[in-house]
């Protein structure tokens, strides 16, 4: 990865940061999609604990300012749910529910600066902002179950669910900020990202039409590494 990213570590002064982290991430949308009787919506994720290997270089410009370029990766879900009624359905099943997940591995690139705010011996305390686009690169296998199968199973309702792949976008960019300690060589980053656009949806797409679906997403992330000190080689 770092290679990819076109630095030679050995061409100039650096930090380079290798670590892994924990992403607690929140989903929240307001768009529901009415189909006839079928109303199609986003069950909202209220946290999880997903990993996230990171690589983070940076670049000092003065003695308290940094730049910084990284790579970090996780995987979320999409969680796309159906619910519906029909006229064959036994009173005591007034409606049914049906639900499935839209994986999506997230390739992020943080670019932004750091400010040491303390330095104490071997004691560093950071501020940390960065700009981060985002690409998404959809890991989706469709709900496959033979139809009909009970009461609550039809073709129409297999493809509403089967159409979560069709609700993310690929690239869209994110803000993050935070703070980042480091004891000698060992450090701990604790930081909030969000997105700056109000959707990070590319809309709902059924049987080739387009509906409005509105979504986003933030999180908590708190990460362990490792920072290696690379020094300028000297010309003779």
């Amino acid at each position: 990865m770092v290679f990819c990213l076109g630095l030679s570590f050995e061409s100039f002064g650096q930090n380079l940061r290798i670590g892994f982290g924990l992403v607690d991430e929140t989903s929240f949308s307001n768009s529901v999609v009415q189909i006839d009787s079928v109303t199609v919506f986003e069950d909202p994720r209220q946290g999880s604990s997903d990993l996230m290997p990171f690589i983070k270089i940076e670049l000092p410009f003065s003695k308290r300012f940094y730049s910084s370029i990284g790579v970090q990766f996780y995987q979320s879900w999409v969680d796309l749910r159906a619910k519906y009624t029909s006229k064959s359905f036994p009173e005591h099943i007034p409606y049914s529910s049906k639900g499935w997940l839209g994986p999506v591995n997230n390739f992020e690139f943080p670019v932004g600066i750091s400010y040491l705010l303390v330095q104490k011996n071997q004691f560093k305390l950071f501020l940390e902002l960065s700009a981060v686009p985002v690409w998404s690169i959809q890991d989706f296998e469709p709900f496959d179950l033979e139809v009909p199968q009970g009461i609550d199973w039809t073709q129409e309702i297999l493809d509403v669910i089967n159409a979560v792949e069709t609700i993310p976008d690929p690239f869209y960019m994110n803000y993050q900020y935070g703070i980042s300690v480091e004891y000698k060589r060992f450090g701990l980053t604790l930081f909030r990202t969000a997105n700056m656009s109000r959707s990070i949806s590319t809309d709902y797409e059924l049987y080739g039409q387009s509906y409005n679906f509105q979504r986003r997403i933030r999180s908590t992330r708190i990460g362990l590494y490792y920072s290696f000190g690379m020094q300028k080689k000297e010309k003779n």
